[in-house]
């Protein structure tokens, strides 16, 4: 039976705020790897970035678990999001999150957000926030 461990809202947004717990893979290291893929289209076109989680072996991503990226923005406002959070789908072990953007102006546009994900050992789980950095190029 998996043990839930329940994380106040205080905990910090940074995934390095959560050493030294017994589910990490090493010291200071969690047992996930990030991929993003920027995105680029034309302005006022629809794209997609995509992001994946990987959980290394051991592991598992908790499809119970409500996985999502929130806080989405762009820092200079040259990108329109098609929703405020995005839910991730598992798929084949993997969690996948399909960012819909549009490119508001042309050129590079740095966004942000914060992954919230959730993943256990068979035996505990393990709720914890990454932060997502990427960008959005619009072009003409």
């Amino acid at each position: 039976m998996l043990r839930r461990l329940r994380h106040s809202a205080g905990i910090g947004v940074v995934a390095s705020a959560l050493l030294a717990q017994p589910l990490l893979a090493a010291e200071g290291e969690l047992p996930l790897d990030l991929h993003v893929q920027s995105a680029s289209a034309k302005v006022g076109e629809p794209t997609e970035v995509i992001a994946t989680i990987t959980v290394h072996d051991g592991y598992k991503a908790m499809s119970s678990y409500r996985n999502r990226i929130i806080e989405l923005s762009s820092f200079d406002e040259g990108v329109d999001f098609d929703k405020p959070v995005v839910v991730g789908t598992l798929e084949n072990g993997e969690l996948v999150f399909n960012v819909g953007v549009t490119p508001t102006k042309p050129g590079e546009h740095p966004i942000n957000g914060v992954f919230r994900v959730g993943y256990h050992n068979g035996e505990q789980a393990r709720m914890v926030s990454i932060p997502l950095m990427t960008t959005v190029t619009g072009t003409e």
